[in-house]
């Protein structure tokens, strides 16, 4: 009961914190929504099992009458969260537009159809299901419970491949001239997927629901007092108003002749190379081609040509697309694909970056062009 009272009171921190990264301005909004969804989840997730537990354990089976056995889905949809999360910190294209979003939700279609199938028993046999599930443990349980132990940890490793990947170059990341730093996400994977090794053979041994959410809230109580400790001795883990702001004067001033020597070298991958065709072309993947450090970038981008890596990024894409526009294959591609094929992520964006550059759609560039 006590393990009870602390996933309580652990479920209602996520929740407070999850409501500040949702509601909070900050640099990178799409990552702390992201976050903020992800502890949503987490806390939802703890009290479901909690008011399951409690219920089980007095034997209140009529609390139970309108449960929907939903914790299942609610930990498939923790990993992806996590991803998209560190995908999105990292400055990686995110489309939730895109169907292929889409393929997170796949792990969740078993769960999906046994809710239905679960709802169409009789009330008496859901009780049942539910004593014996805790009890004893049921096959479709130990069925659901492979996918949940397939899912988490590819997502676990997939993620510490790409955080590990970036930590060689840098344990920060910039963001609308914000500093971030992202190391602890190495510390909080780790914990995770031994986490999940250890418990995987105890939650398959015991092969009941009691064990399950024993198993799953010692595990979301972990993440709590990990979070909790970090944000209270490193306050700039997430991208809200307490990180630390990258101002001018703590920018390290280069010498005029290495500035030169720096923009040479931008300006020639910029033409030879054309990274900005990739839509995920950022100022970190920029600071690895060139060799050129991230502060320096931003020191040349905002010193000398006065504008931001996004207004420099998307002039080169302009003039590829108007370049592309203008040629006799112009007619032969949509100007949805153009738009793709030059960086854009998306039409919307193609349309009113270029328009801002020339005054015009492509749409009537194309057309004036061909007149």
């Amino acid at each position: 009961m006590i393990l009870k009272y602390i996933t309580l009171a652990s479920a209602f921190n996520f929740l407070l914190l999850a409501i500040v990264l949702l509601f909070k301005k900050a640099p990178n909004k799409k990552a702390n929504n992201i976050m903020g969804a992800l502890f949503l989840v987490i806390a939802l997730y703890s009290y479901l099992v909690s008011f399951r537990f409690k219920s089980l354990i007095e034997g209140n089976y009529t609390a139970l009458t309108h449960y929907i056995p939903i914790d299942g889905i609610l930990l498939l949809l923790m990993a992806p969260c996590l991803y998209l999360y560190i995908l999105t910190i990292l400055n990686k294209p995110v489309n939730f537009s895109d169907w292929k979003m889409l393929f997170h939700l796949t792990p969740t279609i078993p769960f999906i159809i046994f809710i239905i199938y679960f709802f169409s028993l009789p009330l008496s046999l859901r009780i049942d299901w539910f004593v014996r599930d805790f009890t004893v443990g049921t096959w479709e349980n130990n069925l659901l419970n492979v996918v949940l132990y397939t899912q988490i940890p590819i997502y676990l490793l997939v993620c510490y491949s790409v955080i590990k990947k970036q930590l060689k170059v840098s344990d920060k990341v910039t963001v609308n001239n914000v500093q971030l730093d992202i190391s602890w996400l190495k510390t909080y994977l780790i914990m995770n997927i031994s986490f999940i090794l250890l418990s995987a053979p105890l939650c398959f041994y015991f092969a009941n629901e009691r064990a399950n959410i024993i198993i799953g809230e010692i595990g979301m109580n972990i993440q709590f007092v990990y979070i909790f400790f970090k944000s209270a001795f490193q306050k700039n883990i997430f991208s809200t108003e307490s990180i630390s702001k990258l101002k001018n004067e703590s920018v390290l001033k280069i010498d005029d002749q290495i500035a030169d020597d720096y923009m040479l070298k931008l300006q020639s991958l910029m033409l030879s190379s054309k990274p900005y065709l990739k839509e995920d072309c950022n100022l970190q993947t920029i600071s690895e081609l060139t060799g050129i450090s991230v502060h320096q970038l931003s020191n040349i981008l905002n010193g000398r040509l006065k504008k931001s890596f996004t207004e420099f990024v998307n002039e080169y894409r302009i003039n590829e697309s108007k370049a592309i526009l203008s040629s006799n294959l112009s007619e032969k591609i949509t100007l949805e694909a153009v738009g793709f094929d030059c960086g854009f992520g998306s039409k919307s964006n193609f349309n009113k970056t270029f328009k801002k550059h020339t005054n015009l759609t492509p749409s009537e560039f194309r057309q004036q062009f061909k007149a």
